[in-house]
């Protein structure tokens, strides 16, 4: 005679109800919780850099491309500088300000306070559809990014604009065996593999990542900067004389300076090892001494330096003990909506930016290109990809060919008719399209 245990049938069917009760309150109630919160039926996309973001333009042009696609966009990163006000003004864009996070207790406590706040506004903009990383920074968001992506419905996009453990290791000398360097060199080789997708700003660092990091081609799209539709050239007919007296360039103009016939030149620069700027100073130095010593012919020079960073007040310093006359050096700090109209109406543009990789393209080269600004650049091997000697710009390695290509500049009529023809062919090429290939190639959009 079999007999039943009512005190375990009893526990089993009040466990099997309490189960069935449960599941209408997890997928109703719960799981839109976690995975919605009450946020959009679009799409969503997350965008993270660990950077200003009024100074992160290519991350700007994201946002903008992902908005104008149908996307509700997240826009997370550092809010100290000025934000384009068609930004602030899109609906479809929401931004999420992240605090700095200061190095005095050193790298690994800061990115430990980094991390518990990034842990925050992973939890605040949960549910989203993708998540669009800056690389570098690497350390902490890629690891967390990586994380949130497994336990969630999101896929991941990393747009490498250079290699982490590459700026890290300029900190320490170039020492690759530095024990921190190797650390960043796993952490990025390793979560770089999770993600779904990858954008490379040169070929050069698509096949990097193909042949170093494992990463199948097939996730990779190039997608080289353009410059936004906000950098254009003059228009024909505009007096550029005119412009000048602008109120937010005006007052740097020194009163001999003539429009007519002496140069104005412009850099951006972080202020930074891997872009130094004395390079250029050096160079004006021995412009001046040129005039002085050998050919009083030379036009006059007001070079424009924009931008902050960590090594800018030895720069200023080393301008300051200077005794100038034929060259005028204006250090200036400009909102996102003068710039552009700062580099229109300069002559040339300098790039001093050589890269920590080896592998990525200067993003201020392309806004002087969208600008009709010839650049004249730094060189080094992957430039080739963006700047063709005499055609868009001139190339040099130190001060010397600096400033030889500062005489070419300004004295040869022929020289610079050539790489303005070519600088206003680059100007046609534009964001939105290489934008629309990359993604189309990548299947995250459809032209």
């Amino acid at each position: 005679m079999i007999e039943l245990d009512f005190g375990s049938l009893s526990t089993w069917v009040s466990w099997s109800l309490a189960i069935y009760l449960a599941i209408p309150v997890l997928f109703y109630i719960i799981q839109p919780y976690l995975f919605h919160a009450g946020k959009s039926t679009k799409r969503r996309i997350l965008i993270v850099v660990l950077g200003e973001l009024g100074h992160s333009p290519r991350i700007l042009y994201h946002a903008r491309s992902f908005s104008e696609a149908g996307f509700q966009v997240e826009l997370s990163g550092y809010v100290d500088s000025d934000i384009p006000k068609d930004i602030l003004d899109d609906l479809n864009i929401e931004i999420y300000g992240l605090k700095k996070s200061d190095s005095r207790h050193g790298l690994v406590v800061k990115a430990l306070k980094q991390g518990l706040q990034l842990c925050s506004m992973f939890w605040d903009l949960r549910a989203v559809d993708y998540i669009l990383l800056q690389n570098p920074p690497t350390i902490p968001v890629l690891p967390l990014a990586v994380v949130v992506k497994t336990f969630s419905r999101a896929k991941l996009i990393i747009d490498w604009h250079n290699l982490g453990y590459s700026i890290l290791q300029m900190k320490f000398k170039d020492q690759f065996s530095h024990p921190l360097v190797i650390l960043a060199y796993l952490i990025e080789w390793i979560f770089a593999k999770f993600a779904n997708y990858h954008l490379t700003v040169t070929k050069a660092m698509k096949t990097y990542l193909q042949d170093k990091f494992g990463i199948n081609g097939n996730k990779i799209a190039v997608l080289y900067d353009r410059p936004g539709s906000q950098f254009k050239p003059l228009k024909q007919g505009d007096d550029r004389s005119a412009l000048l007296k602008e109120p937010f360039v005006a007052k740097f103009i020194p009163k001999e300076f003539d429009v007519t016939k002496d140069k104005i030149f412009v850099t951006s620069t972080s202020f930074t090892p891997d872009e130094d700027i004395s390079v250029l100073i050096g160079s004006l130095k021995i412009y001046e001494n040129s005039y002085q010593k050998f050919d009083q012919s030379l036009p006059r020079i007001l070079c424009f330096i924009t931008g902050k960073g960590p090594l800018k007040e030895r720069i200023v310093e080393q301008v300051k003990d200077f005794k100038w006359d034929r060259v005028h050096v204006e250090f200036v700090w400009l909102t996102a909506e003068d710039y552009p109209k700062l580099l229109r109406l300069c002559d040339y543009g300098v790039s001093l930016h050589t890269s920590s990789s080896g592998l990525d393209l200067p993003m201020k080269i392309l806004d002087m290109f969208g600008s009709g600004l010839p650049a004249i650049c730094m060189n080094y091997p992957v430039l080739d990809e963006l700047v063709q000697q005499n055609v868009n710009g001139l190339k040099f390695a130190d001060r010397r060919e600096l400033h030889e290509a500062l005489i070419f500049a300004v004295k040869d009529e022929q020289v610079h008719r050539d790489i303005k023809e070519g600088a206003l062919r680059e100007s046609k090429s534009r964001w939105n399209q290489s934008w629309e290939t990359a993604f189309s190639e990548l299947k995250i959009i459809y032209k």
